[in-house]
């Protein structure tokens, strides 16, 4: 499992130190010196809360990673400012517990997968697709960059509200660009900025803060569909999705989009979730006819297409996908939306047999993966092959 977490810079003023004990597993949250986290890593120890432990052999080297958005973090967690990210791997493996091993302890919460547990007591993630992604065998430190940042940007058909926040915004500008139209200010003190950009309901946006040559910190805004409902660092108007959902349908299927009058067997279903998380991610419509785009909407209970879909995805997809479903109005009838992450841990397939199928997208439809395919896919993402940094968690 991950061995620790340190987070430097980052308001911690929400965090509760405490120790959770499951016997054979065991978390801590606490506040430590900088001094004392840099004797850790020498001596290979050290104690907290009265509890002393050992760090296994690190490499050589570590891994780092800057995200010039608090919107995109490993693992499926979030931040909220910029920040680099350090990973240091062991060198010599432990045995962990078993992922499907279940946590319980009077007094502490219950969790069904030690893996959830470590992203819901680490990281404060709360979704089992999200959860499945932690590493083994990791020290992970981040250090934030909190002098100037955006905080949650508002989408309207008419303009967009950005947040800028942060303790130095010396020589500090907002840019806002879209479809043609540039925005550029200097930003005098924190507080919000409204733009007025309708573009950004009919073409992708770009806010970016900017200090010299420098990205402090930046946000896309879909001009169709938005890569996250409730996480990307945008919040939409709820008639606003709607409207965007409406003119994908318009636009037909296509690499990132499909339709489907109902919920299908689980295979195809799974065949284009797949497909959509080796690619740049995709929306699925369910309700929606093939073909000519017109919406009939759904026959049963939304709940329980959502249900059907969360199980589909659960039990025939691997590794776990991340993806979210909502549901809307079009035309006055009900659909689901499916919206699939580009995904980070490639190659995703099907089990099909007793074994995994990859599928990849081609056009408007999903194929199995060819062996030249597979073995592209199995190359880490770079952050113009799909999934684009800031813009999924």
């Amino acid at each position: 499992m991950v061995t620790s977490v340190v987070n430097a810079g980052e308001d911690l003023a929400g965090l509760a130190e405490r120790t959770y004990d499951y016997g054979d597993v065991l978390f801590i949250k606490a506040f430590v010196h900088g001094d004392d986290l840099a004797a850790w890593l020498t001596r290979r120890s050290g104690e907290v809360h009265g509890l002393t432990f050992s760090l296994p052999e690190a490499s050589p080297t570590c891994s780092w990673a800057h995200w010039e958005s608090f919107t995109h973090a490993g693992y499926g967690t979030r931040l909220t400012t910029p920040h680099t990210d350090y990973q240091v791997i062991s060198q010599n493996r432990a045995e962990p517990p078993m992922p499907g091993t279940v946590l319980a302890s009077a007094g502490l919460p219950f969790f069904p997968d030690v893996n959830v547990a470590a992203a819901s007591v680490l990281f404060g993630v709360h979704s089992m697709p999200a959860n499945r992604t932690i590493p083994s065998e990791v020290m992970l430190v981040r250090i934030a960059h909190p002098g100037a940042y955006l905080g949650k940007v508002a989408v309207s058909p008419t303009a967009v509200v950005v947040p800028v926040l942060g303790e130095n915004l010396d020589e500090v500008y907002l840019q806002v660009s879209s479809a043609g139209e540039e925005y550029e200010e200097r930003v005098a003190e924190p507080g919000d900025i409204h733009v007025p950009v309708g573009g950004a309901d009919h073409a992708d946006t770009w806010v970016a803060l900017t200090r010299g040559q420098e990205c402090l910190d930046f946000r896309v805004i879909s001009s169709t569909w938005p890569l996250s409902f409730a996480r990307g660092g945008v919040v939409y108007e709820p008639e606003d999705l709607d409207e965007r959902l409406d003119r994908m349908r318009l636009g037909g299927e296509s690499e990132t989009v499909e339709f489907k009058e109902a919920v299908p067997d689980g295979e195809r279903i799974a065949r284009a979730v797949a497909a959509f998380s080796n690619g740049s991610g995709g929306t699925i419509i369910i309700g929606i006819r093939d073909g000519t785009g017109d919406a009939v909407g759904i026959t049963g209970d939304p709940a329980a297409e959502w249900h059907r879909l969360d199980n589909i995805v659960r039990n025939r997809v691997s590794p776990p996908p991340g993806y979210e479903l909502s549901t809307h109005t079009l035309g006055g009838h009900t659909v689901v939306a499916m919206r699939v992450a580009p995904g980070d841990q490639r190659p995703y397939g099907v089990s099909v047999g007793g074994g995994i199928l990859p599928y990849v997208r081609r056009g408007a439809n999903n194929w199995a993966a060819t062996p030249e395919e597979i073995r592209l896919l199995t190359r880490p993402r770079q952050s113009n092959d799909g999934a684009a940094i800031g813009q999924w968690e």
